[in-house]
């Protein structure tokens, strides 16, 4: 038990939820998996923090119910009305003394008297994500505000450290025989913020705890809860070296990585300072069958290097919508169990291709409906800083996911073809009647006029994507969104031809061609028929392709 300074998280509330009306309440773990059927989702200062929880709520529950073992078991637990709290407690009181935040022996997450050669601890700018490096990028929060913080918000930010924390060099901690000059040199960022994070969210978070608790059945593309796949909680506490060549177990290893060696300086009334030092080293090449909350992508440099297959975690970019990478998340499109000649271009995340299996076994119904969350960090300069956090939702049936049924995926894939294709020919136009007015090659109207139209489907092509469902005509819905993207191309085009200048209508030679807007118009025009068929109606003569560059 927790000493009266103490602070275990099994018991105190730290962690941020939602509920049915959106307000924040602060829960334990136990009470977080106790009133999980009437909590919405998870919350916290910064979405990454939630990810971070929810990937360790996800350790303990894999560690509580031993399994589950495989999808009968998952099914028992997806059919009952709450989280089994009777198992859950019971191993709660197993592991109780390794949640206080504050013990003096084993502290959690933590490595206990972690000290730098000066003796000095750190200013609270060093985990608290939302301040980094003193600058206020995701808050308001002052300055004065991080003299001190409380036991519950630094419980939170320890998780995420672990999970998200930016490269660069740390404090060097004394014991640890890699430390030079008493800098620890940089190994990387926090596992999940090498990967671009995917989880699957339900009606309320025992759903979506449930939906993400991946059956030890599925070898075949997750290695979960096998001998040595262990929380940091069942293991022997860290000492203050890191490692660099422990490969994970499996999974609930992964959702707990230890990246960090951290001393939190403070008791159950507040933190003031912390120690935070380099910890377990991790690569990211081919981890595609252990971590099933990200997309994979194969890469030829990483494969012609190890002289083997590689695959790569696919990061989120924040200047593109999840759903412009549709083909990577979808398993009918970049499933794990096909058999392939060559390596897929993608893999997609061990989870959706989970539910897939799922709805293919009756276990969910046809009618069920996935709302995928994308959750990741883009970090700076050599990932020393934040730059951006990506949280991003796509809401599709769960045909979409199913491997053994891949012509609902591939009409979503087409559909992100047709307006990329058409944003092409966009771009095209707009460098043509540029160009034709006397501006250089890549002068920015191609992109603005692409972008343009990105951001006018961002909210149609949600809608026609969760539209989609097992009894779908594939063709005349593919009809309806052409209609679509045409309808919301056509005025940007007539800006981009409204806005030429006589000399761009009289135009010039560019690479032994007069260019200008009319020519520039009836290129695009014959450029979109061709990529909108099914909306406008066949072609009648074959377009030549014009690009002034």
């Amino acid at each position: 038990m927790s000493s009266d300074n103490g602070f275990n998280l099994l018991d105190e509330p730290w962690i941020v939820a939602l509920g049915p009306e959106g307000q924040e309440v602060e829960l334990s773990i136990l009470g977080v998996l106790e009133q999980a059927p009437g909590l919405i989702t998870m919350g916290g200062e910064v979405p990454t923090q939630g990810f971070a929880i929810t990937r360790l709520l996800l350790a303990f529950l894999h560690r509580a119910v031993d399994g589950p073992e495989d999808q009968q078991e998952w099914a028992d637990l997806w059919h009952a009305s709450a989280l089994p709290i009777d198992r859950i407690r019971r191993y709660a009181d197993q592991v109780r003394h390794r949640f206080d935040l504050f013990d003096a022996d084993v502290p959690f997450f933590q490595v206990p008297r972690l000290r730098t050669a000066n003796g000095e601890a750190s200013g609270l700018e060093k985990i608290v994500a939302d301040v980094p490096n003193g600058a206020a990028l995701f808050t308001t929060r002052s300055a004065a505000s991080l003299a001190s913080i409380s036991s519950a918000e630094a419980a939170r930010w320890l998780v995420h450290v672990h999970a998200f924390d930016p490269s660069g060099i740390k404090s060097g901690a004394v014991g640890d025989p890699k430390v030079k000059n008493g800098k620890g040199y940089p190994i990387g960022t926090g596992w999940s913020g090498q990967i671009g994070g995917v989880l699957a969210e339900g009606n309320n978070l025992r759903e979506t705890l449930l939906l993400n608790l991946v059956a030890r059945d599925v070898e075949a593309y997750v290695r979960i809860g096998g001998p040595g796949d262990l929380p940091p909680w069942e293991r022997e506490i860290d000492g203050p070296a890191g490692l660099e060549d422990r490969p994970p177990g499996g999974a609930i290893d992964l959702y707990t990585w230890q990246t960090r060696r951290v001393w939190l300086k403070g008791d159950r009334w507040g933190v003031t300072g912390v120690v935070l030092a380099n910890g377990d080293k991790i690569q990211p090449q081919n981890r595609h069958q252990l971590d099933p909350h990200t997309a994979w992508r194969f890469s030829e440099p990483q494969t012609k290097k190890l002289k083997r297959p590689t695959y790569m975690p696919r990061g989120h970019a924040p200047e593109r919508s999840v759903w412009r990478g549709l083909e990577a998340l979808l398993p009918s499109l970049s499933g794990r169990r096909a058999r392939h000649d060559e390596p897929s271009p993608f893999l997609a995340p061990g989870v959706l291709q989970w539910l897939g299996e799922l709805s293919a076994a009756g276990i969910l119904p046809a009618s069920h409906v996935v709302r995928t969350r994308a959750i990741g960090a883009v970090y700076g300069t050599q990932s020393a800083t934040y730059d951006e956090i990506v949280d991003d939702r796509l809401t599709l049936a769960i045909a979409l996911l199913r491997e053994d049924s891949p012509a609902l995926g591939r009409l979503a894939e087409a559909g992100v073809e047709d307006a990329e294709r058409t944003a092409a020919a966009l771009w095209q136009l707009a460098e043509n009647v540029a160009q034709a007015g006397g501006a250089a090659p890549k002068s920015g109207a191609g992109e603005r006029a692409r972008e343009q139209l990105y951001a006018a489907l961002e909210s149609p092509y949600r809608a026609w994507l969760a539209s989609l469902d097992a009894a779908t005509d594939t063709a005349a819905a593919r009809a309806a969104w052409q209609s679509t993207v045409y309808g919301l191309a056509r005025p940007i085009a007539a800006v981009v031809v409204e806005s030429a200048g006589p000399t761009a209508w009289i135009g010039r030679e560019i690479h032994g061609r007069l260019v200008n807007v009319a020519q520039a118009e009836a290129w695009f025009s014959a450029r979109v028929r061709s990529i909108l068929g099914l909306a406008l109606g066949p072609t009648t003569n074959r377009s030549e392709e014009e690009v002034a560059s």
